[in-house]
């Protein structure tokens, strides 16, 4: 940040050098569209340049009456980038980027704002696409959702409760995603998470963008199926979800009749989808890791090691009581020993007798 402050004192210490008639001049017109490019008096206007990689302000003025700025005396060096842009109700919209040269020390640049609206919601969702991709442990899902806002205004929201940031777009992904990652930088800034769901308040210029990110969910949260809701009104749905079973996937939209291999291909019929639609997705038995079953296999091998633990032990603790069964059986036969000869000796003399 040292460096960025530095470079900026540079450019700021290079234009003041400058004299009106040797800088370089950055002028144009600040129009808003929203009006039939009515031209915007008192105006702010902001002046950047490319300093180290990023666009830092350095200068700002006031357009006329007749929406009129001018910047003079700039630095003319192919290394300088320079970024003018207006402010209109707390937006800022930039310009085009402007290089000055010795040989084009000059450059006009219009400036186009608009008015700002907070309702109704005027986004559409032109086209919607989702990827559905099941593998062992974990779901993984892409979407591409082309905004569109048709008016002449910016949409800006309207927060829910006093202190709140105002919401102009809702994602209802399911609530079990591990982590979103977008396609452009500027999106995954402006989403945050309230309430496991993901929101933006950034503002919707008139016109269409693309918003393109991807999330995974553990395999046991969409046990039920994949559900989505619409964030907006939808023209056109498109779903593809492949499977190494695509004959257990079902879906409440209309299925392709040719899909991929390995896919099942499903798209909405005639007509727009009304904003809270659900759309549901059946995936049958999404395949688990094996860390899945990391619990009940500990289980089961120490169950089969107590079982065999057993199976050992119990001859050895048997045997000290059979061996004191024998030699107790034995201590019975050797007392008994003299009784008998006792009685063979009775016998014996009874019959010498007679």
């Amino acid at each position: 940040m040292l460096a960025v402050h530095i470079a900026l004192a540079l450019v700021l210490a290079a234009a003041a050098d400058q004299s009106s008639s040797e800088g370089g001049v950055i002028r144009g017109r600040v129009v808003n569209l929203s009006r039939n490019d009515a031209p915007c008096g008192q105006t702010e206007v902001i002046l950047r340049a490319r300093v180290e990689g990023e666009f830092v302000p350095v200068a700002q003025t006031l357009t006329d009456v007749d929406g009129n700025y001018r910047f003079e005396g700039l630095p003319v060096d192919s290394d300088y980038l320079y970024l003018p842009g207006s402010n209109c109700q707390d937006i800022h919209y930039p310009g085009r980027r402007v290089r000055l040269t010795h040989g084009h020390p000059a450059a006009y640049v219009t400036l186009e704002v608009r008015d700002a609206v907070a309702e109704p919601n005027p986004l559409m969702i032109r086209q919607f696409e989702a990827v559905i991709a099941t593998e062992p442990g974990v779901v993984r899902v892409s979407e591409s959702l082309l905004v569109d806002n048709p008016t002449a205004a910016t949409y800006v929201g309207r927060a829910e409760a006093e202190g709140m940031l105002p919401v102009t777009l809702q994602l209802s992904i399911p609530s079990d995603f591990e982590h979103v990652t977008f396609e452009q930088e500027r999106f995954g800034r402006e989403f945050r998470v309230i309430d496991g769901k993901l929101v933006t308040g950034i503002p919707w210029t008139p016109g269409q963008q693309w918003l393109k990110f991807t999330y995974a969910l553990p395999a046991g949260a969409v046990q039920g199926g994949w559900r989505r809701v619409m964030d907006a009104p939808c023209e056109s749905l498109c779903i593809r979800v492949k499977h190494s079973r695509p004959d257990e996937v079902a879906c409440d939209q209309l299925p392709e009749a040719d899909s991929p291999p390995g896919e099942r291909v499903f798209h909405s019929g005639a007509g727009v989808l009304p904003a809270g639609h659900e759309i549901r997705v059946l995936l049958g038995n999404t395949p688990v890791s094996w860390s899945a079953y990391g619990p009940w296999v500990a289980l089961f091998v120490l169950i089969g090691l107590i079982a065999a633990t057993a199976v050992v032990i119990w001859p050895a603790r048997r045997s000290p009581q059979t061996a004191i069964d024998h030699s107790s059986n034995a201590r019975h036969e050797l007392s008994a020993a003299p009784h008998i000869h006792q009685a063979q000796a009775g016998r014996d003399r009874l019959k010498s007798r007679s």
